[in-house]
């Protein structure tokens, strides 16, 4: 059992109680992170070694720092901190044991043996260099994942991952020589296999070759690279479109490239890893919000905003583990309201939001210039590979010549820049892809709701969740409709918390009703079987 070092433990009714955490080991490894970052915060006069003793207030840790500090705590445990669990925190030790108890839901506890001796600091031991050629053995994570991949296999389930495609042909494919109806494909308007699509691809190979062979600030950029940026801007609203390599990328390196010291990011708890990264990559202090909860975002500005040179709030268009997304005119009101910027990744919005696709500004009626910056891919719904960023024309100018994605990264093949123009041109002049979405996407969300399915919050969007409550649950679910010819891949623990484990369906513009009917009932019924 772990000691709460304070005699008023926030976790406890009784002064110095004992409460079950975590095994020891892992308590280690979490005293030790958490120490690590407590370290990290700690001011240039204070600078020196904490226990899970040291209080927080006498090591000079004031809000603000240990604000920075529970950012980054929340990125790497991806969980939410809530302001009630923080209040009562006063030593290094209060805040291991409020991670430990939190970040499990109560399945995945374990009793834990007797920690360190009081005061000791956490060992940071570092693996001997592997011996032999044996370079995995030095990372015991390696043998972590071996241990559960032979835990499923010795479960009579497969490894749910990775599965190779030999075809794709619209929904269908071919997966180990059998024919399925696929549901885990981002291509929402089937514009990947469209016939001008894919026309135009094979053009610009004829024309520039494979490969973009340079960054597009030294000799990789083409003719096809600039009309693409100009045919996003006009579809999306705004002044100006650059598209970048890599989604992840952009996210990644924008936010650490245009935010640093003395500036705050702040990031919905539920926002894509790249975001995380890209915050946590910054030298500004970052910190999440609650998913979706303007409100709270309202309050968290009112009490900081004044600390900070610039404040960026980062939400996404439609979230793709849930399928819902924000009320973004009520953002847009927070962020006017405490003069911060707003940042909205639309990599899943674009082409499945508002009457034509052009996302949530569409759907919602706003104008993109009520906004800053607009991330989003051209390797969803349009049809190819690579991510773009759109605004006002000074900042994208200024952003397209600086950040690191762009200037140190090949650009993305003149055949996707060629693929992503003409699927552009394509939701224009076939509106009704966008249309037959909707539709699709509607019928799967009534019928799973008929069934009984738990959908979560997905709506208005072809993100359907079926949440099942376990990580061995949903792999089970996933391998019984394989086996009957639909590929829908689960969703398990760390990606959400274990009781959110679930099955994600992508629904497209491409999916006949019979091949939704025929998924729903096969879902329903595998869950069934597996309560």
């Amino acid at each position: 059992m772990i000691r709460i070092h304070d005699g008023r433990s926030p976790f406890d009714a009784a002064p110095v109680a004992e409460r079950e955490l975590p095994n020891a080991h892992t308590l280690e490894v979490i005293a030790g992170v958490v120490i690590d970052e407590l370290e990290r915060v700690l001011p240039p006069s204070g600078r020196r070694p904490l226990s899970t003793a040291s209080r927080l207030t006498d090591v000079g840790i004031d809000s603000a720092r240990l604000a920075d500090a529970i950012a980054r705590l929340e990125g790497r445990y991806v969980m939410r901190f809530r302001d009630e669990w923080l209040a009562a925190v006063r030593t290094c030790g209060d805040l291991v044991a409020c991670v430990a108890e939190r970040m499990f839901d109560a399945v995945d506890r374990h009793v834990v043996a007797a920690p360190r001796p009081e005061g000791t600091p956490p060992h940071r031991s570092v693996p001997p260099a592997p011996l032999g050629g044996d370079v995995a053995a030095g990372f015991p994570e390696v043998a972590a994942l071996e241990e559960r991949l032979a835990g499923l296999r010795e479960a009579g389930l497969a490894n749910p991952f990775r599965l190779a495609n030999e075809c794709v042909s619209g929904r269908s494919a071919r997966i180990a020589g059998r024919d399925v109806v696929t549901f885990t494909s981002f291509d929402y308007l089937g514009l990947a296999g469209h016939a001008d699509v894919r026309r135009a691809a094979k053009e610009a190979i004829d024309r520039f070759g494979t490969s973009g062979s340079a960054s597009r600030m030294v000799g990789g950029n083409t003719t096809v690279h600039d009309a693409l940026d100009g045919e996003l801007a006009a579809f999306l609203g705004v002044q100006r479109a650059t598209v970048f390599p890599c989604g992840y990328g952009t996210n990644a390196s924008v936010l650490a490239h245009l935010f640093g010291d003395g500036d705050l990011i702040l990031y919905d708890e539920l926002a894509h890893n790249s975001i995380v990264q890209g915050a946590s990559a910054s030298a500004a202090a970052r910190r999440s919000f609650r998913h979706n909860d303007h409100e709270q975002l309202d309050s968290l500005l009112r009490d900081i905003r004044g600390r900070y040179r610039r404040v960026l709030v980062a939400i996404e268009g439609v979230y793709s583990m849930d399928g819902d997304y924000p009320d973004l005119p009520r953002f847009i009101d927070v962020k006017r309201r405490h003069d911060a910027l707003l940042y909205v990744d639309e990599a899943h919005s674009v082409g499945t939001m508002g009457r034509q696709g052009r996302g949530i500004c569409e759907h919602f009626g706003v104008d993109p210039a009520a906004g800053d910056l607009w991330m989003g891919t051209i390797s969803k719904a349009l049809g190819s590979g690579g991510g773009y960023l759109a605004g006002s024309a000074r900042l994208i100018d200024y952003l397209g010549l600086t950040t690191p994605a762009f200037v140190f990264s090949t650009a993305c093949s003149p055949a996707n820049a060629a693929a992503a123009l003409e699927a552009v041109r394509v939701v224009q002049r076939e509106p009704w892809r966008v249309s037959r979405l909707k539709d699709r996407a509607e019928l799967f969300l009534k019928l799973a709701i008929d069934a009984g399915l738990d959908t979560g919050a997905s709506g208005d969007t072809p993100v359907m969740p079926v949440i099942v409550g376990s990580s061995r649950r949903a792999l089970a679910v996933s391998q019984r409709l394989l086996e009957q010819g639909i590929n829908a891949r689960p969703i398990l623990y760390p990606a959400v918390r274990e009781s959110q484990a679930r099955i994600r369906f992508f629904i497209t513009s491409e999916h006949a009703e019979e091949q939704i009917v025929m998924a729903v009932e096969a879902v329903a019924a595998a869950v069934a079987a597996t309560a």
